[in-house]
This record gives structure tokens, C-alpha cells and sequence, in this order.
């Protein structure tokens, strides 16, 4: 695995690692949407992680927080000895944990099992985004007819021809935003120049939507599973009605691999990312956990 240290050592996420990790998901496919190298590395900064192989698996902690705490093994499903072994010798907790892990631990009074509703992921039939049929989509139709009664746009791939001009987009959109002053966005901002600077190695897909020349809206994927395609970027700019449901048409439309599912990432506890989300009607919600020891909730 790499020069990865044993645990319990670890050691901060590296470039290098992405051939390690892509194996260990391709092995084992994934269905929540931390679990991209992509996801891991761009948000490394934020989130503080660092890795450690346990056995044959890898183990990611975020040291973000006072204490540690732990994403489930990336390799595998659930290795119950494992996590308490974990769990007890850093007194942390694991977040993220999907359904199959959660399932082997359901009546283990050693730990306490709670849901994490602000990071479920929404998951959308694909053919259903791409195609906007029928009147529970009308909405959706109408502020693209809005916007291309209002722009003369163009769509093209992200490639390495317009990787700067993405950029500079990112950087007017932030001057609106105000995410110098955001926390979440300054973050974001942080991941999505990561994705840029290395979207080749990653194997991203993306598009723009240019109007009167420039980026006026870019989205930003890449494959989960075999089946799903994640959204880890979506922003148009905000003076643009319609921008962001066109961006997401336009992109789902002129990708070219077959999915069947859109995964579009968490709403965070965000009301209005909440509302928005849910207009576009999922077809079922990828649940996550927390798993805490019992003792840790009772001291």
C-alpha cells in the first residue's frame, strides 16, 4: 500500500496515494460521496486528514475537531473488530458510516448508533435530471426556457484548454459570494482549485456554459460507482436566472458514459440547499451514521 503507515501511525494524504485508494474503491464500490480520492484529497486541507492501512483496508482520520474522528475502512465492507479497536485506543468516533456498516453493529450495547441526517446524499434517476419530463419538472423547465430566452450560451467540456478560465470564473463568482467572509465557501473555493489543478489525474468530467465569451456556469463530476455518477461542483452565476438547472441539464445531456443514478452530494443542514435538492424529487436518500462508544456518551 504504498509507503502508507501502519497503524497507528498516520501520515497526511498524499497525490501519490490515488492509485492505492482507486483500488481499494474499485475493489469495493461505494455508494456514499465522501468516498472519491477526489473527495479525500481536495478537502484534506479542510478536514485535516490523514491515513493509515489497518491490515488490508485503509483508514482516513480527520483531525479537525479537539478529538479525532474516523471515516469507515476504505477496501472493504464492515470489519467490526477493526473499528473497535479503533474506536478504543483514540476514544474518537467514526462519521460517514453507510448502511452495511451500520447493519453489523445494530444491538451492540459497546456503542451508540445515530443517524446523520445533514450529510445523507440525494440520488436521482439519471434519465430522469437529463430529461425533465412531466409536470413535477415544469418548474425546472421554465427557468431554463428563462435562461435561454436571456443568453446566447454555448456548452463546452472541461478540458486543458479552459482549465484558467474556470479559475478566473471561480474567483468572480467568490467576489459575489463574499467566501473570503464564508467559511464553508472559503473551503469549497479551496477544494474546486484542488479539482483544477489536478483534473486530468483525477479522470473528472465537467462542462461550462460560456455566455458572451466567458464561463458563466460550471459543473464538475466523476464516477462513484459503476452505476452512479457524483456532482461534486455546480455554480452558475447568481445574476443569471435559470443558470445553475441549465448548467446541470446541459452537462447530464452531453455526458457520454452510460449511469444510472445522479448522486448530488449532501445539503449539509442547509435549508435552501435542502429545498433545492428536493425540488429535483430523489429517488432514494443514501442514509449515513455515527457510531460512538457508549462509555464516551455516558462520561
Amino acid at each position: 500500500m504504498s509507503d502508507i503507515p501502519a497503524y497507528p501511525s498516520f501520515r497526511e494524504l498524499e497525490i501519490t496515494d490515488k492509485n492505492v485508494f482507486d483500488s481499494a474503491l474499485a475493489d469495493y464500490p461505494p455508494e456514499i460521496s465522501e468516498f472519491t480520492f477526489t473527495n479525500l484529497y481536495c478537502w484534506k486541507d479542510t478536514y485535516q486528514f490523514k491515513v493509515s492501512r489497518f491490515q488490508d483496508v485503509l483508514i482516513v482520520r480527520s483531525d479537525e475537531q479537539k478529538a479525532p474522528v474516523f471515516l469507515p475502512a476504505v477496501g472493504r465492507a464492515a470489519d467490526k473488530p477493526g473499528i473497535m479497536l479503533v474506536l478504543q485506543d483514540s476514544g474518537g468516533q467514526f462519521i460517514r458510516v453507510p448502511e452495511d456498516v451500520k447493519r453489523i453493529f445494530e444491538g451492540d450495547t459497546l456503542v451508540r448508533i445515530s443517524e446523520d441526517p445533514d450529510n445523507f446524499d440525494y440520488v436521482y434517476a439519471f434519465a430522469d435530471l437529463a430529461a425533465l419530463q412531466g409536470r413535477k419538472f415544469d418548474g425546472k423547465r421554465n427557468l431554463i426556457k428563462k435562461f435561454k430566452s436571456n443568453c446566447v450560451y454555448e456548452y463546452q467540456a472541461v478540458d486543458g484548454t479552459n482549465l484558467r478560465e474556470c479559475a478566473a470564473f471561480e474567483e468572480t463568482w467568490c467576489s459575489i459570494k463574499d467566501c473570503d467572509h464564508t467559511p464553508g465557501l472559503a473551503h469549497e473555493r479551496r477544494a474546486y482549485e484542488e479539482m483544477l489543478r489536478n483534473f486530468s489525474a483525477f479522470s473528472l468530467h465537467g462542462g461550462v456554459l460560456k455566455v458572451g465569451g466567458r464561463i458563466a456556469a460550471v459543473a464538475i463530476a466523476e464516477r462513484l460507482n459503476p452505476q452512479t455518477l457524483v456532482m461534486h461542483i455546480l455554480k452558475a452565476d447568481p445574476h443569471l436566472a435559470g443558470g445553475y438547472q441549465t448548467m446541470l441539464w446541459e452537462f447530464l445531456n452531453h455526458e457520454t458514459e452510460n449511469f444510472t443514478y445522479v448522486n448530488l452530494e449532501q445539503d449539509l443542514g442547509v435549508e435552501g440547499l435542502k429545498r433545492s435538492k428536493l425540488s429535483y424529487h430523489p429517488q432514494y436518500m443514501v442514509k449515513k451514521y455515527k457510531i460512538t462508544l457508549a462509555r464516551l456518551i455516558s462520561s
